[in-house]
C-alpha cells in the first residue's frame, strides 16, 4: 500500500507490504507469550500500519464534515433567498406536505435536518466517524501493547533476543531469521 505525502513542495511516497484484508484485533492486541521477541519487533510496524490507515480515514472524515457544512450553508442560503422573495417565509417539506416557516435564525439553523440529501450525508459522516473511532481504539491498544513489550524485553541482550526469536507471522508481519 502506498501513501503520498506532500512536504515543502516535495511528494514523499510511503509504502509497506500489503496488509491482510482482515485483522483479528484480539490477536493484534494480545501479547503472545510464546514469542515475546517476535511480538516486540513487529508491534511497531503494525502500529504504523494502523496509524497510516487512521490518518487516511481521518482525512475522509474531515472531507465528509466539510461536505456537510457546505450543504448546510448552501441550503440555508437558498432558504434565505426564498424567504426574501416570499414575505420573509420559506417552505420546508415535512412528511408529505409543504409547510411555510417564518424566517428566523433559529428556524434556519435546523432547516436542513429533515432534508433527505442532508440525512444521507450525515449518515455517511456518522459511519466514517464510527470507523475512525474503531481504528483509533485499535491504535491506542497497540500502543499499550508496545509499551508493555518494551518493559518486558528491556533488559534482554541482543544475543538472547536473536536466539529466542521465533520465525512466523506476528502482528501481521512475517519474521524470518
Amino acid at each position: 500500500m502506498e501513501y503520498k505525502v506532500e512536504i515543502g513542495g516535495k511528494v514523499i511516497t510511503l509504502f509497506h507490504d500489503n496488509m491482510d484484508e482482515s485483522i483479528n484485533v484480539d490477536d493484534l492486541t494480545k501479547i503472545d507469550s510464546s514469542n515475546l521477541y517476535g511480538e516486540a519487533v513487529t508491534i511497531s510496524a503494525a502500529m504504523n500500519r494502523i496509524g497510516l490507515l487512521k490518518a487516511e480515514l481521518e482525512s475522509h472524515l474531515a472531507e465528509s464534515k466539510l461536505d456537510l457544512r457546505i450543504f448546510e450553508a448552501d441550503f440555508v442560503a437558498k432558504k434565505r433567498k426564498e424567504a426574501a422573495n416570499n414575505g420573509n417565509q420559506f417552505t420546508l417539506r415535512v412528511g408529505n406536505e409543504d409547510v411555510k416557516i417564518k424566517q428566523t435564525e433559529k428556524a434556519l439553523e435546523k432547516s436542513f435536518e429533515n432534508d433527505p440529501d442532508w440525512i444521507k450525508l450525515k449518515k455517511q459522516y456518522i459511519t466514517l466517524e464510527r470507523n475512525f473511532n474503531r481504528l483509533d481504539s485499535l491504535y491506542w491498544s497497540c500502543q499499550s501493547k508496545d509499551k508493555k513489550l518494551s518493559n518486558i524485553t528491556n533488559s534482554v541482550t541482543p544475543e538472547e533476543f536473536a536466539n529466542e526469536l521465533v520465525e512466523g507471522k506476528f502482528n501481521g508481519i512475517t519474521i524470518k531469521k
